[in-house]
């Protein structure tokens, strides 16, 4: 890929995930021009680490005015623990993606995060679990699916060993599928 396109990151906890993002930005031609949290979180400090600008914010103008700001082609929800407004989705449309926990639409909607989604995964006897990368829309958790990726139910599972292999794959998941979808819009 020819032209790195500019994503921000949206956060609100470890950012775990967020440092898979910086680590892989590189080798999946992206660059996080921004990470964005709506609270005082361990985020803030990888990115200030990495030297990415960071905006700490609950105001949806402000954020909107930021994305535009740092030239942002690309949303990434990665553990960020707010709704997203109606009037966001529809003006980034197609330009926001959320990684979940399951294998969508199973275990999702309000509420469902971390290990609560593997507890429900056990609880319902599913004997696969896994990830979504999908399109963020106004109902939770119901934008389209751009992809998955599976883990086999293992029989001596708890929620935090089914809960530590999906979050392997979340990490393999998402900067391929960031570097899909920023190639197919470059090449538009």
């Amino acid at each position: 890929m020819n032209t790195t396109s500019n994503i921000a990151v949206f956060a609100s906890g470890a950012g775990t995930t967020l440092q898979t993002l910086i680590d892989e930005q590189l080798q999946h031609g992206y660059r996080v021009a921004l990470v964005v949290t709506n609270r005082d979180c361990p985020a803030i400090a990888r990115a200030q680490n990495a030297h990415i600008p960071t905006l700490l914010s609950k105001d949806w103008t402000e954020i909107d005015q930021a994305l535009t700001q740092h030239d942002v082609q690309l949303v990434v929800l990665a553990g960020f623990l707010a709704i997203i407004p109606e009037w966001i989705c529809h003006k980034w449309e197609k330009h926001i993606i959320n990684i979940h926990p399951s294998l969508l639409p199973k275990h999702s909607g309000k509420g469902m995060y971390g290990v609560r989604v593997q507890e429900a995964v056990l609880a319902a006897g599913d004997t696969t679990a896994g990830c979504t990368v999908h399109y963020v829309s106004a109902e939770v958790d119901g934008g389209s699916i751009i992809a998955q990726t599976t883990v086999p139910v293992l029989p001596n599972d708890t929620p935090d060993t089914l809960s530590a292999r999906v979050q392997q794959e979340e990490k393999r998941l998402l900067p391929r599928t960031i570097a899909d979808i920023m190639q197919k819009v470059n090449c538009k």
